[in-house]
C-alpha cells in the first residue's frame, strides 16, 4: 500500500507546484507558449552577444584582467555554465578598474578562471565596462 500512497503524494505535490495558469489543457498550452517565449528571448540574447563579441574582437582595445571572483548563474548552454566574473581590468597600462562580467565558459576552461588568474580581454573603447574574454 505504501507505493501507491507515495504516488498519490507525488501527484498532489505536483498539482500544488503547478501554477494555476498552467493547469488543465489550456494551461498546458499557455505553459508551452511561455516556454517558447523564454527560449526566443534567450536565443535573441545569444545572437546579440555574438554580434558584440565580433565587434569587440575587431574594434576592442587589448587588455588584461585578473579574476577576483567567479560564480555560476545557474544557466547552462550545451552543458557549459554561464559564470559571473569579478575582474580587475587594465588597458594600455592605465589604472585597473573593476567590472562584473557574465560569459559562458567551457567546462574544460573553468580551472583557468579561478581567483588570481590573469586572462586576456578586449574592451569596448566607448564603454570600458563592456568587454569579452578573448
Amino acid at each position: 500500500m505504501g507505493f501507491f500512497k507515495d504516488i498519490k503524494n507525488l501527484q498532489e505535490t505536483a498539482r500544488e507546484m503547478t501554477p494555476p495558469e498552467h493547469r488543465g489543457v489550456r494551461g498546458g498550452f499557455r505553459a508551452m507558449k511561455d516556454g517558447v517565449a523564454h527560449a526566443n528571448q534567450t536565443l535573441g540574447q545569444m545572437a546579440n552577444d555574438g554580434q558584440k563579441a565580433q565587434h569587440l574582437m575587431h574594434a576592442g582595445r587589448v587588455g588584461t584582467a585578473t579574476v577576483s571572483g567567479v560564480r555560476q548563474t545557474g544557466t547552462f548552454v550545451n552543458n557549459n555554465p554561464e559564470c559571473e566574473l569579478d575582474l580587475q581590468v587594465t588597458v594600455d597600462g592605465s589604472a585597473p578598474y573593476e567590472v562584473t562580467h557574465r560569459q559562458i565558459l567551457a567546462m574544460v576552461a573553468l580551472p583557468g578562471f579561478q581567483p588570481g588568474a590573469s586572462v586576456p580581454v578586449r574592451v569596448d573603447p566607448n564603454d570600458p565596462s563592456s568587454l569579452i574574454i578573448a
